[in-house]
């Protein structure tokens, strides 16, 4: 993360010692943070205490994102619940322990985006026995049957990304081709329906996965170093376009093709629309990255948790559809992706407000932003 990303995507698998080690654990030190929706002391009596566990914070989204607007929006809708907030800095263990410091804390709602999608089990399984609600955030938690979760639809996703780089190569007049794919942290439970979404589309159609990689971690290094691989497996002029799943590993790849001297550079696409990753498009590094609504998805995960804390059940306009967590079916919230090039940049992310011109056309993009119209 991912998106991370990705994505923002970044994480890291835990054995199941470790899980029941963490939860095990007097959480002393939870490197969380308490924010007030109400003006009264954290913990008073009827008033409700919901819990945010995000994963990782070397993504931007998570803390210049999510974080914010979950916490503004549950402000609005449970005026009388208290925030507790958690960042496990990539650290599955430290997510478990979070969360055990959060439930004898007294929360009654855990709002958890795992870093391990299996080992966070062992967290819905104690918050059951203090009878405290559990929700999804933008990952699936395996085989707990959880209250409720909200996330992206990452089959869509992925088929957005690779349907994106497949139409531009078709635009460019090529009807076949070689086809990198840099896949995600097999770890994260979006990682392996974001690939399928992706396999949905370019197994249907003329042109060939040429070299496939899983990248550990969502790593900009190892998707640059799977990417030197490629290129010496394929050939540089070989390869027609690459798909990445986030913007990160796009970041590598493109730092891979420019150190062999790639030119003219395949199209590659990623996803997040993280800043760097937009300026890339503008200076003609990068085709394409998936758009995430990422405030679209606190929003609704701040107003479901608003629910659960006052005994309600998620329904109506937070009520999309189901999320397989392999041995149930949770009540769901979906998103859609939306992929963003240079067509539509201005369109998508500035005139939204989610990027401002100034923010993208830095000294260093000034003449790209230029020659693309953003700028005079």
């Amino acid at each position: 993360m991912h998106v991370t990303p990705h994505f923002g995507r970044r994480r890291s698998a835990v054995i199941g010692a470790v899980a029941v080690g963490a939860l095990a654990l007097a959480a002393c030190s939870s490197g969380s943070s308490d924010s007030a929706a109400a003006s009264s002391g954290g913990g008073s009596k009827g008033k409700p205490i919901v819990a945010l566990l995000l994963p990782e914070n070397a993504t931007a989204r998570y803390e210049a994102r999510d974080k914010p607007t979950f916490e503004k929006q549950l402000a609005k809708s449970c005026p009388q619940c208290r925030l507790r907030y958690y960042n496990a800095a990539g650290d599955a263990g430290k997510q478990l322990s979070q969360a055990e410091s959060a439930l004898a804390d007294g929360a009654s709602v855990l709002v958890i985006d795992p870093v391990d999608s299996k080992a966070a089990g062992a967290v819905v399984a104690s918050a059951r026995q203090q009878k405290a609600k559990v929700m999804s955030y933008d990952r699936v938690i395996y085989n707990a049957g959880v209250d409720y979760g909200v996330k992206f639809d990452n089959v869509q996703q992925g088929a957005v990304g690779m349907q994106s780089l497949l139409d531009k190569l078709k635009k460019d007049g090529k009807t076949s081709g070689n086809i990198v794919m840099m896949n995600g942290d097999p770890v994260d439970s979006g990682a392996k329906p974001e690939k399928q979404g992706a396999h949905s589309v370019i197994d249907k159609s003329s042109f060939k996965v040429a070299a496939e990689y899983d990248t550990k971690g969502w790593s900009a290094a190892n998707a640059q170093n799977q990417m030197q691989q490629a290129i010496t497996k394929l050939g540089a002029s070989h390869i027609d376009g690459v798909y990445a799943g986030n913007d990160g590993m796009a970041t590598g790849v493109v730092a891979a093709l420019k150190s062999a001297g790639v030119k003219p550079m395949p199209p590659v696409t990623g996803l997040d629309t993280q800043l760097d990753a937009i300026q890339n498009m503008v200076a003609g590094d990068l085709y394409e990255s998936t758009y995430l609504p990422v405030e679209t998805e606190a929003q609704i995960g701040a107003k479901a948790a608003a629910a659960l804390a006052t005994g309600k059940k998620p329904s109506g306009a937070l009520l999309n559809g189901t999320i397989d967590d392999g041995a149930h079916q949770v009540p769901a919230y979906l998103l859609k992706s939306v992929a963003v090039t240079m067509a539509n940049m201005k369109q998508v992310l500035v005139d939204s407000g989610y990027l401002t011109v100034d923010q993208i056309c830095t000294a260093a993009y000034q003449k790209a932003c230029v020659t693309a119209g953003l700028t005079k």
